[in-house]
């Protein structure tokens, strides 16, 4: 069967191979795959993505009619909290796509990822990851990890359903029915400071405030502190990994 090509599609395939064809006088300094996707970047600091062999589950995530997001980033851990610089560009799904940063940034980069633009909400089918995260560094395989666990955290507290539980006089009856619905998904913890397992989001319930924590696969501690019978909240250490209110 003869393939079909959209016109973006068919001109993003054709810059991209313009591109393998110019890089291909280079050798590449950084190289990863992931769910099948491959990436290459070049000194030049273009990053080539080779979607031929993408896994089912991310090809269905990045093939919508939306489009999706692909680019690349630096990461690193200054005083406890993730300093990060990335750009990503919007296109549309083809086996070959190219990455350049719009001003000169020279890789190494710590890692490169392709997202869909599709919504989040906590326990959700999409999880917390952006469909391929493909780690170049230790620092990005930390970097996405952590991520993914305060996005967990962030998705949790903004919810609707627990937005309401913070404004309710009485947060209890709403958490501990939570946790009856997601056992071992939710639980309470016996004090603010309480580390959870990996995958658990734990709450505790204090006289003037709430605490909610979940804990990365990396051993870090995430963190928000909530005022209850309010939206407020005063303390959190996700740093710019989520986007939490």
């Amino acid at each position: 069967m003869q393939a079909k090509w959209t016109v973006p599609a068919l001109a993003a395939v054709l810059l991209a191979s313009a591109s393998v064809a110019s890089a291909s006088r280079e050798r590449p300094i950084q190289h990863g795959v992931s769910q099948g996707v491959r990436v290459d970047v070049y000194p030049s600091g273009v990053a080539i993505f080779d979607l031929r062999r993408i896994a089912p589950a991310p090809r269905r995530l990045l093939t919508g009619p939306s489009g999706l997001t692909f680019g690349c980033l630096k990461a690193r851990l200054r005083n406890g909290v993730w300093a990060t610089t990335e750009s990503t560009i919007v296109g549309r799904f083809a086996t070959l796509l190219r990455f350049r940063w719009r001003r000169p940034f020279a890789p190494p980069y710590a890692g490169c990822e392709l997202g869909g633009l599709y919504g989040h909400q906590w326990d959700d089918a999409f999880g917390t990851r952006n469909a391929v995260e493909i780690w170049l560094t230790a620092a990005g395989r930390h970097f996405f990890n952590d991520r993914a666990a305060a996005r967990d955290l962030a998705y949790f507290v903004r919810s609707g359903r627990v937005q309401r539980i913070r404004l309710s006089a009485n947060p209890r009856a709403g958490l501990e029915a939570l946790a009856r619905r997601y056992p071992g998904r939710v639980i309470e913890i016996s004090s603010p400071a309480t580390r959870v397992h990996k995958d658990e989001v734990g709450f505790w319930i204090g006289p003037q405030t709430l605490v909610f924590t979940v804990t990365s696969s990396t051993g870090r501690r995430f963190y928000v502190v909530a005022v209850r019978g309010t939206l407020k909240l005063p303390q959190k250490n996700l740093g710019d990994l989520a986007l939490v209110f």
